[in-house]
C-alpha cells in the first residue's frame, strides 16, 4: 500500500487495499505527464538539421568545414534547448545557432522552409507513435490469446441486443476480439507505410533551385520513400487524419471490451471478477469494488474521438496548400490510448472468470433454444419456422411455470407441438436433454470460426502465428530506423568529429 516514494497510498482502502497495478496507475498519470507537440517533436527537428547539413556538404552546396562548424554549433544549442523551451521552435533556434557559430549558421536553412521541416518533423514523430501503438496492441493481443487458451472449455452465453443468445466459450469471445485487434494492427501498419515518406526538399511549396539530394536526406532520417510532389509535401495532412481515425476506431473497440467486462463484473451478472489491483473503492461504501480501470479506459476512448473530429473539421474545404489552420495530433491523445491499452492488457491478464456462474446462465436461461429448434428440424422433418414457433411456445410455457431451460422436458415439447401443429412429434427425452446441454451445444459448433474447443484452438494457433509475424515486422521497422540513425551519426562524426 505504498507508492513509489514510499508514502502510504490513501486511495487503496477497503476491498481494493492491494497495491495499484502500474498499468492502472498510468491511467491516472498520463495526462499530467503529457508533453506539448512542440516539446515532443523537438528531438526530430534537431535530427533533421543534422541530416540536412550533412547532405548539403555531400552535395557540394556547402563546404565541409562550414558544415562541421554548424554541426558543432547544433550540439551546443541542443544542450541549451534542454532547459530553455524557447529554443525548441525554429527561428529562435537558428538565431541561437548563429550566436554560437556566426553567420555560417544561417546557411543551414538553404533549400528548405519551415513548411517542409514541420511536416517532416510530424511524420517522424507519428511514425514512432505508430510503432509505439502497434507494440502496445501486440501486447494486448498476446494477453487476449493467452487468456483464451486458458478458457477453451469455459462455457458462457453470448448476447445480442443485451439479451442472452446462444452458448459459446470465453475463449471464443476473446478470439473474436483478437481478430479485431489484428485488423487494428494492420491499419496502423498500413498507415505507417504512408506516413514514412519524406517531404524535405519541398521547401515552402515549390521546391528549390538548390541541387538537393532528397533521397540522401530521406535515407539518413529513416524514411522509406519521398513525398514526390512538392505541393503535397507541405499540403498533405491526410496521414494525420488517418492516424486520428485509426485511434478512434481502435479505441471504440477497446471501450466495448471494457464495457462488456464491466457488465460481467456487476453484482447482478457476477460472471467475472476484476483483480483488486485494477479496481478502486468507495470513500463511503465499504462493500464497493469499483471498475475504475474499465471506466477510465472508456473515458480515454471518448477522448480519442475529439482529435479526429477536430482534424477533419480543420481540413474541411480548406485550400490545398500549406496552412496553419490545420489541427495536429497532440501527444496527450496518444498517451491516453497507450495508458488505456496497457490497463486493459492487465485487466485481461488478471481477469477471474466465474466459470460455474457462466455455465449456470448457459444452462438455465434459454440460450440453448436454437439447438432445441434445430433438433426438431433434424429429427422430425419440420421446416425451421414451424420448429421455431413450437419452441417459442415451450419457452413461454416454461416462463409462466417459472421453470428454467434445463427443466424443459418431453411433455412440455409435446404440448407445444400439439398446440402449434395439431399432433405430437416423434422425439425422445434423450434428444431433448442433449439439445439442452450447453456443453454439447458448443461442441456441435465445430465449423470454421465456431465456439467448439477444436475450432477455437485453430484460431488460437493461427493468431499466435499472426502475432509472431506482427512482432517480426515491428522489430524490422525498429531495426531500419536504428540503422538510419547510425548512418547519420557516422556521417556527423566523419564531418565534425562529434
Amino acid at each position: 500500500m505504498s507508492d513509489k516514494q514510499g508514502v502510504v497510498d490513501a486511495t487503496r482502502i477497503g476491498r481494493s487495499s492491494v497495491a495499484k497495478a502500474p498499468e492502472f496507475q498510468e491511467l491516472y498519470e498520463f495526462d499530467a505527464a503529457a508533453k506539448t507537440l512542440v516539446d515532443a517533436t523537438f528531438p526530430y527537428e534537431s535530427q533533421i538539421h543534422r541530416a540536412h547539413v550533412v547532405m548539403l556538404a555531400e552535395s557540394g552546396i556547402l563546404k565541409t568545414q562550414e558544415v562541421a562548424e554548424i554541426l558543432r554549433g547544433l550540439a551546443v544549442v541542443d544542450e541549451r534547448a534542454r532547459s530553455d523551451p524557447s529554443l525548441r521552435t525554429y527561428l529562435p533556434y537558428e538565431a541561437a545557432l548563429k550566436k554560437v557559430v556566426g553567420s555560417v549558421g544561417g546557411k543551414m536553412h538553404l533549400g528548405r522552409s519551415r513548411n517542409d521541416l514541420a511536416n517532416a518533423v510530424k511524420r517522424m514523430f507519428l511514425r514512432d507513435q505508430a510503432n509505439r501503438t502497434i507494440e502496445a496492441l501486440i501486447g494486448l493481443r498476446a494477453a487476449v490469446i493467452a487468456k483464451a487458451a486458458d478458457n477453451l472449455d469455459t462455457v458462457m452465453v453470448v448476447y445480442t441486443q443485451r439479451k442472452e443468445a446462444q452458448p459459446i466459450t470465453l475463449a471464443h469471445y476473446l478470439m473474436a476480439y483478437s481478430e479485431g485487434l489484428g485488423k487494428s494492427i494492420e491499419r496502423y501498419e498500413q498507415m505507417y507505410a504512408r506516413i514514412n515518406h519524406c517531404p524535405l526538399g519541398a521547401a515552402a511549396t515549390a521546391g528549390t533551385g538548390w541541387p538537393l539530394n532528397r533521397e540522401r536526406t530521406s535515407g539518413l532520417l529513416g524514411f522509406d520513400a519521398l513525398v514526390v510532389n512538392t505541393i503535397e509535401g507541405v499540403a498533405g495532412w491526410d496521414h494525420i487524419a488517418e492516424f486520428a481515425a485509426n485511434n478512434a476506431i481502435y479505441m471504440s473497440s477497446l471501450s466495448r471490451l471494457a464495457s462488456e467486462i464491466q457488465l460481467w463484473s456487476t453484482d447482478e451478472y457476477r460472471v467475472a471478477e476484476l483483480d483488486p489491483s485494477f479496481a478502486g473503492t468507495s470513500s463511503i461504501m465499504p462493500q464497493k469494488k469499483n471498475p475504475d480501470s474499465l471506466e477510465r479506459t472508456r473515458q480515454a476512448a471518448a477522448a480519442a474521438m475529439g482529435p479526429f473530429v477536430s482534424i477533419v473539421t480543420s481540413l474541411n474545404a480548406i485550400e490545398y496548400q500549406y496552412s496553419a489552420a490545420r489541427v495536429g495530433l497532440e501527444p496527450r491523445s496518444i498517451d491516453g490510448i497507450m495508458a488505456a491499452t496497457h490497463a486493459m492488457t492487465g485487466v485481461v491478464r488478471t481477469l477471474q472468470p466465474n466459470k460455474a456462474q457462466m455455465l449456470k446462465y448457459a444452462s438455465e436461461n434459454f440460450a440453448t433454444m436454437t439447438d432445441l429448434t434445430d433438433m426438431l428440424v433434424r429429427e422430425c422433418g419440420l421446416d425451421y419456422r414451424e420448429a421455431h414457433e413450437v419452441i417459442a411456445r415451450v419457452v413461454n410455457a416454461a416462463i409462466d411455470a417459472r421453470k428454467t431451460a434445463n427443466q424443459i422436458d418431453l411433455d412440455m415439447v409435446q404440448a407445444a407441438a400439439h398446440a402449434q401443429l395439431g399432433h405430437p412429434l416423434d422425439i425422445s427425452a434423450a434428444a431433448i436433454a442433449a439439445a439442452l446441454d450447453p456443453v454439447q451445444n458448443v461442441g456441435r459448433r465445430n465449423g470454421i470460426g465456431g465456439p467448439a474447443p477444436s475450432s477455437v484452438q485453430q484460431m488460437i494457433d493461427n493468431d499466435r502465428k499472426a502475432l509472431a509475424e506482427e512482432q517480426a515486422r515491428l522489430e524490422d521497422r525498429f531495426a531500419r530506423l536504428k540503422h538510419s540513425g547510425t548512418d547519420l551519426d557516422d556521417a556527423v562524426k566523419r564531418i565534425a568529429g562529434l
